[in-house]
C-alpha cells in the first residue's frame, strides 16, 4: 500500500486481512479477583520482550512491543515514556473452564495468549524445573484478589492431558482448530491467515497435522513501525484509571466456572 491513501481493484484486501488479524490477535488469559480457572500449558519455552500497555480510547487493552533495539526513532517510549515498559514473557494454553460473557455467551477450550510478568515468569521457570515440562500438563490458576497476577498467583498442578485427544475440542476465537485446519487445506488465503497466527506448516500434500500449536510470537509481538505508532499513539490519555483489566476473558459472576477434572474429556 505503502504512502499512498487509496487502492485501485483489489489488491489492497490482502494487506486488509493481515491488518484485521494483527489488530484482533488472539485472547490473552485474564482472571477475575478471586475467580480461578483450569489452563492446559500447550508451551513452555516463554518469548520474552519488552512491552508497553497504554490507556487508549478509554481502556488498556493495548498492548505494545517496545521498539528499542529495533528502530532508531522509538515512539513508543518518546510517547508513553521509557518507565512505562516492563519485561513479559509469552506462552500459549487452552483455557478449559467454562465461563460466560457479558452477553450471556459461553465459552470453553478456547485458546489463550498467556503473558507472564517477571513474577510469574520465576514461577513458570521454578514449576517447569521442578516437573521437567509444563507443556502438555494442566493446572488449576487462582488469582486471590485485583492486585495479584492476572493470570492468577496460586498454580495447582492437576493431572497431564492427552494433547492429541484434546484437538477436536480445542477453539480458537469461536471456531475449532479442526474446522479452521480443513478451511486451511482448501483456500490458500485462510492457509496463509493460520500460518501468521500459528506455529504450524502443511505438510507436502498442504495438509495441516492435527497438533495444537503456539501462537506464532514472531508476527503477534512483532513491534510495529515508527510510522504506524505515531499514528496509533495519538489516541493515548494521560489519566489512569483503576480497573485496568483489558484482558480478554472476564466472565459474568465471577467467572471461574471450572470444568471439573471428571468433565474435561481429554
Amino acid at each position: 500500500m505503502g504512502d499512498s491513501w487509496y487502492n485501485t481493484g483489489f489488491d489492497g484486501i490482502s494487506d486488509e486481512e493481515r491488518r484485521l488479524d494483527e489488530a484482533q490477535g488472539p485472547h490473552r488469559l485474564w482472571i477475575p479477583g478471586g475467580a480461578s480457572k483450569e489452563l492446559v500449558w500447550v508451551d513452555d519455552e516463554p518469548v520474552c520482550i519488552y512491552e508497553h500497555n497504554p490507556k487508549m480510547n478509554g481502556n488498556f487493552r493495548n498492548w505494545l512491543t517496545c521498539q528499542q533495539g529495533v528502530y532508531d526513532e522509538v515512539v513508543c517510549c518518546q510517547k508513553v515514556g521509557v518507565k512505562s515498559r516492563y519485561y513479559v514473557g509469552y506462552v500459549t494454553g487452552v483455557d478449559c473452564s467454562l465461563w460466560t460473557d457479558n452477553r450471556g455467551g459461553q465459552h470453553q477450550y478456547e485458546m489463550r495468549l498467556v503473558p507472564m510478568k517477571l513474577r510469574s515468569l520465576k514461577k513458570f521457570r521454578r514449576k517447569k524445573e521442578d516437573r521437567g515440562a509444563m507443556a502438555g500438563t494442566m493446572w488449576k490458576l487462582a488469582r486471590e484478589d485485583d492486585n495479584a497476577a492476572s493470570i492468577g498467583d496460586d498454580w495447582d498442578y492437576m493431572r497431564d492431558v492427552d494433547m492429541d485427544k484434546m484437538f477436536d475440542f480445542v477453539l480458537y476465537r469461536g471456531t475449532t482448530l479442526a474446522e479452521l485446519w480443513s478451511q486451511a487445506e482448501n483456500d490458500p488465503e485462510a492457509m496463509a491467515r493460520v500460518m501468521r497466527v500459528f506455529q504450524i506448516k502443511p505438510d507436502k500434500e498442504g495438509k495441516l497435522p492435527r497438533v495444537i500449536p503456539p501462537f506464532n510470537y514472531m508476527k503477534i509481538l512483532k513491534p510495529k513501525t515508527p510510522k504506524e505508532l505515531r499514528l496509533l499513539l495519538g489516541a493515548v490519555q494521560d489519566d489512569d484509571d483503576d480497573d485496568r483489566r483489558g484482558y480478554s476473558g472476564s466472565s459474568k459472576g465471577g467467572g471461574a466456572g471450572a470444568a471439573g477434572e471428571d468433565k474435561v474429556p481429554f
